[in-house]
């Protein structure tokens, strides 16, 4: 799951956010922080944060693999990435629900109770940020704000 958004006249503090950001992806436990960024590129301010999976899952199809969260800009004009990567996605047909894959296979009906499934987490994670910046801005969040390039 790919998400790219700009914020435009938000006046966000944006090092609070990605600290918030942080804490979020960290309340996951099967998550591990393997990568923390700040700096510039080409003058423009960003700050990164990919987590991975601690343990391979039993169940592997569908299930959270990685995230990275990207922050590029400047309070009033800036872009979130955010990538959420699933075990065996490239082996997946597009556009087709893992448990619409693993249902008929005897033993493996449980994926979505117990494995940490990717497109749920980056639902929640998703939401999430939306709050988040909301909490962290100056101005209303507003959709004349707010441009989604991927969802």
């Amino acid at each position: 799951m790919t998400l790219v958004r700009t914020y435009k006249h938000l006046g966000t503090d944006l090092k609070g956010l990605f600290e918030d950001i942080i804490k979020e992806i960290t309340k996951e436990p099967q998550l591990n922080i393997v990568s923390e960024m700040r700096g510039e590129i080409k003058g423009v301010p960003m700050m990164s944060v990919t987590a991975s999976r601690s343990k391979i899952p039993k169940i592997l199809v569908g299930t959270l693999r990685e995230v990275t969260v990207t922050i590029t800009g400047v309070p009033d004009n800036y872009l979130i990435e955010m990538h959420v990567g699933e075990w065996l996605r490239s082996l997946v047909l597009p556009h087709t629900d893992p448990i619409f894959l693993v249902g008929p296979l005897t033993g493996l009906v449980s994926v979505g109770s117990s494995g940490l499934l990717a497109a749920t987490y980056g639902r929640e994670l998703k939401l999430k940020i939306k709050e988040l910046v909301k909490k962290h801005s100056k101005s209303d969040y507003t959709d004349d704000k707010i441009e989604t390039i991927i969802d």
